[in-house]
């Protein structure tokens, strides 16, 4: 784990790691996907990364953005984190409309879930990894994108995309599964705040569990950025 002193050092070397990541796919293979995260954490390195200190060395015309989970609300509601980060980062950076996919929430949780597997099936190509890199964040509970622990949706084998329903909080979301995103090129786990502590602990001593927490369950490359 790489360990900041404060949020905003935190968010500085995100963005580093963001646009390096990016420039190296592009040189690759001409293309940069990349699975945003929602909630409170990531707020701070979009608001970097739309700035010209940063977004001046992004290809944006060769970014793909796509959405690790969503609440299945309208796009325009405050807990939306399609609306968060268009408010952040999206609405003040060059990248084509077309490259830009939210996930729909306009049909039933199920449909849509379906509607975006499609999308991710088509940018992707069917390669060995879908994206290049996947974002995320770490929940006091220890669940990641909308992996909550105890969900069912934690025993899915098949599907890249499904719908949630999350009891505790009584809403429907759309995730990303873990056979998708354990096949990522590289994962960037973002963590901030004093809540999170305890499970970080939790997480860092390793103990093998009957019942491993959700970000347990994540393999691959992947880097933790704490503050």
């Amino acid at each position: 784990m790489l360990h900041y002193n404060s949020y905003e050092s935190l968010n500085i070397a995100a963005a580093h790691f963001f646009t390096m990541t990016c420039s190296r796919s592009i040189a690759e293979h001409d293309q940069f996907t990349v699975a945003l995260s929602g909630g409170n954490t990531p707020k701070g390195l979009y608001k970097l990364l739309a700035t010209p200190e940063f977004s001046k060395n992004i290809n944006w015309k060769k970014v793909f953005i796509f959405f690790s989970d969503e609440r299945y609300v309208p796009h325009s509601d405050k807990e939306s984190n399609f609306k968060m980060a268009s408010a952040a980062l999206l609405d003040h950076i060059p990248i084509p409309c077309k490259n830009i996919f939210a996930i729909p929430v306009s049909s039933t949780p199920a449909k849509d879930a379906l509607t975006y597997e499609t999308f991710v099936k088509k940018i992707t190509r069917g390669q060995k990894f879908s994206f290049d890199l996947v974002l995320l964040g770490l929940g006091a509970d220890g669940h990641t994108a909308s992996l909550f622990p105890g969900n069912e949706i934690l025993l899915e084998k098949k599907r890249l995309v499904k719908e949630v329903f999350i009891k505790e909080k009584n809403i429907y979301r759309i995730s990303f599964t873990l056979p998708l995103i354990n096949r990522a090129k590289q994962i960037l786990l973002l963590v901030n705040g004093e809540e999170k502590k305890p499970i970080l602990e939790k997480v860092s001593a390793n103990r093998k569990t009957k019942n491993p927490l959700p970000v347990q369950l994540l393999k691959g490359y992947i880097t933790w950025m704490v503050a």
